[in-house]
């Protein structure tokens, strides 16, 4: 029969010993804060517990490694994570101080804590070390309202200063720190849909970026959650959520098909499908998904529907717009205005909506304006949709849309009409005409914010990426790049800062996908000679650094 394992003394006194050696604070501290928690039916200690025990404490991992090496010097098994089923030697160290940690019964039958020569029980410990009290227990299968107000308010500040760093949009909280910032309210998380709120949003921050594989990974941490039905009654809304956003990340990589395919699971689902019905904001990112699904049908070459594809993105989104208003979402308003104006203009210049063109281009330009304005206003007022370039970017592109074909004929050479003369004779929309079309929105639109010329909106939007107030990404960086292109030829003819512009754009044009470099590349050809010389000078220079 094997000997029965010594019990092991924790001197709880300073100085602090175990088995009458010398042993840190924090980590005798944390060995009694489980082992309180094990004995009081509390089950495992979060790391919300522990950071706020250690506010001064810069890192929570070192903590944890450090309790842990003692823990093993000590011959303690301690566990960490949602399965206690496990064996805690073959849990994964590197989450490890995401917790929650627990102790095997087993161990927990050996710790004797002893102060002054006193043993102390789980109540004596607990006012020894000035645990933070936790309320009795509710019953199995009862809410335990007043326990839940009094945890630790950790994830809550570090959750809101995340979602507001997202909402700015300021240098410094964009792009990965976005997601950063959620992954660290995460690691407050005190339960199962405190941990699935921040993933979600770390997902989608890390998407939206373009880290896809980040955002995979985020998603998967949502499936065991959602699947464990860790979430409580907010799982359901959580599945039909991460549905979305694996549909989107689909449709961030061009996979049309499999993100369409994941929203027909969500509508297939009878659960989901009500979550979709009932819940706005979730209504919202469907519709959203589904208009820009049927945009990209609409203006695919050789799709057999292009018209109805369209009217059917003008529809949804429309859906979308409605189904932000009842979200009170003024964010997602403003994106499905976005979509709106540009899908306009769009549409009506390719001759999908008005094909009889009862509508004149300039009502349709200065409406599709209005549904831009409405979405910069909102952004100005509310402070929402911050380090983007995209409004600017589509009023350019709109300003100049009657000028000229979107994509010059590439199987001809260039002709006298294709000159600088030429190119500079067409006529855009003015800045003053624009702004009064944007009425009554037009507040945002002012002269500081460079709308006294066009170049100058496209040169006010470069510098904030080039002093690192905002951070483009390729796309966005290369739409800009061509507009100030296009505006200072047109406005100054072919001078060193439009040459820049084209020379920056052609160095840009391979972090794109093959359709974007495409666009660009038509775009390029649609310039006077003088600038698409300067491009291709740029593209052969780069070639041959490389």
């Amino acid at each position: 029969m094997p000997a029965t394992p010594a019990p092991i003394r924790i001197d709880v006194s300073a100085p602090y010993r175990v088995d009458g050696q010398p042993a840190r604070y924090q980590s005798v501290w944390l060995l009694a804060r489980i082992w309180h928690a094990h004995r009081t039916g509390e089950g495992g200690v979060t790391a919300a517990v522990v950071r706020s025990a250690f506010p001064t404490a810069a890192n929570l991992r070192m903590l944890a490694s450090r309790a842990f090496a003692d823990f093993a010097r000590w011959q303690v098994a301690v566990g960490w994570g949602a399965d206690r089923q496990r064996d805690p030697a073959a849990a994964n160290p590197a989450h490890r101080s995401r917790g929650p940690f627990w102790i095997t019964a087993a161990s927990a039958r050996r710790l004797r804590f002893v102060a002054d020569g006193r043993t102390l029980g789980p109540a004596a410990l607990a006012g020894h070390l000035a645990f933070a009290t936790a309320p009795q227990a509710a019953p199995a299968g009862q809410p335990d309202g007043v326990g839940y107000v009094m945890r630790d308010m950790a994830f809550w500040r570090e959750l809101t200063q995340a979602m507001r760093g997202a909402q700015d949009g300021h240098a410094g909280m964009h792009g990965s720190a976005v997601a950063e910032s959620f992954r660290a309210a995460g690691r407050s998380a005190g339960d199962g849909f405190q941990q699935a709120l921040s993933l979600l949003k770390e997902s989608l921050a890390w998407r939206r970026c373009g880290r896809l594989d980040q955002s995979r990974a985020a998603l998967r941490r949502v499936d065991r959650l959602v699947q464990a039905a860790e979430a409580g009654a907010a799982t359901p809304a959580f599945c039909a959520m991460a549905h979305i956003v694996r549909a989107w990340e689909r449709y961030t990589r061009g996979d049309s098909d499999g993100a369409r395919a994941g929203l027909e699971g969500l509508h297939s689902d009878p659960e989901l499908r009500l979550v979709v019905r009932y819940n706005p904001r979730v209504r919202f990112e469907v519709l959203n998904l589904e208009a820009l699904l049927h945009k990209a049908d609409a203006m695919r070459a050789g799709h057999a529907c292009t018209a109805q594809a369209a009217q059917l993105a003008l529809d949804t989104f429309a859906g979308a717009l409605q189904a932000a208003y009842e979200a009170d979402s003024v964010d997602a308003v403003q994106h499905a205005a976005a979509n709106i104006g540009l899908c306009l203009w769009l549409f009506w210049q390719h001759g999908l909506v008005d094909a009889a063109r009862v509508l004149s281009a300039s009502a349709v330009q200065r409406q599709a304006m209005r549904w831009l304005g409405l979405s910069e206003w909102i952004c100005d007022r509310f402070g929402v949709g911050g380090g983007t370039a995209w409004n600017a970017i589509f009023l350019l592109r709109i300003a100049r849309g009657s000028c000229g074909p979107d994509t010059p004929p590439s199987d001809r050479p260039a002709r006298a009409n294709d000159s600088m003369a030429a190119f500079r004779r067409q006529r855009p929309l003015s800045v003053a005409d624009a702004v009064d079309a944007l009425r009554p929105f037009h507040a945002p639109f002012a002269p500081a914010k460079g709308f006294v010329r066009w170049s100058a909106v496209a040169a006010f939007a470069l510098e904030d990426h080039d002093a690192g107030h905002i951070r483009l990404g390729p796309l966005q960086l290369a739409n800009l790049l061509l507009e100030s292109a296009w505006y200072l030829t047109h406005e100054q003819g072919a001078t060193a800062m439009a040459c820049t512009a084209v020379e920056r754009l052609a160095a840009q044009l391979p972090a794109l996908r093959p359709a974007e470099r495409a666009f660009f590349t038509a775009e390029l050809r649609a310039l006077p000679p003088e600038l698409r010389d300067a491009a291709a000078e740029a593209s052969r220079r780069r070639r041959k650094a490389a």
